[in-house]
């Protein structure tokens, strides 16, 4: 209910001004702080264990995962349809290209599992992954744009999915290694929920600024005789594949999607700089050396 208004307030009648807007912030803001008042002091049975909150290890793999879901998400969601549209690749191809993490990741978090197999560490590895992704973001903000080489955004693709790889592995380690045994279901229930919390938000933000950006600038670019027409070609992709590419009406809903993506791309690069501060937060935990709880435990 919070996050959703960030979303519908460029349609609602008064914008941020309509009074559901107002109120869904307002009654949203209200619950979550309800919910984390019921769970300090009243829950009979808490959800989470409070020692468990406190973890400087368990707020860092918490924090960057939140960073990285929303950086994530500020960009993701719209990745496939700009594809299409701007670098004119089938919807095939497109999904080839969007699922670049799929691919390299099944690779390389069986050596990122090899590497802290073998060194007892997982912090080094996050010195190496959070500058590749942010490097990769940033490098982004310039190729996803009309006239762009598509070799150059998968080049990317692969970049971040190498950062977002060590990403998810070393958080739920160092998540594992904080905890002792009988936290250990509550602690990755928590790293899931503020992941998809980070989602809720990325997606939140990529809305607002899509729907802020991308409608005013294809005003601007479109040929006079297609205005009339601006809400269909808008939120339709299948008319937007419909116009021939070259044509004056392809390039003015080229250069609307080069100007939000490089937005929201900016967004998310801004918000990875905040996960320099969650890695100083994660203990560098010899994991080498922490006992193993064998044999059935009840």
């Amino acid at each position: 209910m919070f996050l959703l208004p960030f979303t519908l307030a460029y349609e609602a009648p008064e914008g941020w001004s309509t009074g559901y807007i107002i109120a869904m912030i307002v009654v949203g803001f209200v619950a979550l702080v309800a919910f984390g008042l019921w769970e300090s002091f009243l829950a009979p049975v808490p959800m989470l264990n409070f020692q468990i909150l406190t973890n400087r290890t368990v707020i860092g793999a918490c924090g960057l995962d939140l960073v990285y879901m929303v950086s994530y998400y500020c960009w993701a969601n719209y990745f496939t349809s700009f594809l299409m549209v701007v670098n004119d690749v089938s919807i095939s191809q497109a999904g080839y290209i969007s699922n670049t993490f799929n691919v390299v990741s099944g690779v390389l978090l069986l050596i990122v599992g090899y590497l802290i197999r073998r060194t007892g560490y997982y912090k080094w590895l996050l010195y190496i992954a959070v500058p590749i992704y942010i490097l990769a973001q940033g490098l982004m903000i310039h190729f996803r744009r009309p006239g762009q080489s598509v070799g150059y955004l998968i080049m990317c693709q692969v970049f971040t999915s190498f950062g977002g790889s060590i990403f998810i592995i070393i958080m739920q380690v160092a998540i594992l290694a904080a905890v002792d045994h009988q936290h250990v279901a509550a602690a990755l229930a928590l790293l899931f929920v503020v992941g998809t919390t980070g989602g809720a938000i990325g997606g939140t933000v990529s809305g607002a600024i899509w729907t802020n950006t991308f409608s005013r600038v294809l005003g601007e670019y479109l040929p006079e005789e297609l205005k009339p027409d601006l809400d269909s070609i808008y939120s339709d992709i299948e008319v937007q594949l419909g116009f021939e590419v070259g044509s004056d009406a392809r390039l003015a809903i080229q250069e609307a999607y080069g100007y939000s993506q490089t937005r929201m791309l900016a967004a998310g690069t801004a918000l990875m700089g905040l996960a320099f501060v969650c890695v100083l937060l994660i203990k560098n935990i010899n994991v080498s050396k922490i006992q193993q709880v064998k044999g059935m435990v009840f």
